[in-house]
């Protein structure tokens, strides 16, 4: 498998969990679900790019 598949899919449940650990509102978990979800997912191909870079 592809590993920008693998780590979305990674971001998505731990997204998901954490949302409806600290939320208890519909719109409250969706907001969150996105927010972190966009964070871990930018912020992997980020890292991977950096890492890329450093031998």
């Amino acid at each position: 498998m592809d590993h920008l598949l693998l780590l979305c899919w990674d971001a998505i449940l731990i997204a998901v969990f954490f949302a409806f650990l600290w939320r208890k509102s519909t719109r409250g978990r969706i907001l969150l679900t996105l927010k972190t979800l966009s964070i871990m997912v930018v912020g992997g191909v980020i890292l991977g790019w950096i890492m890329y870079c450093v031998p």
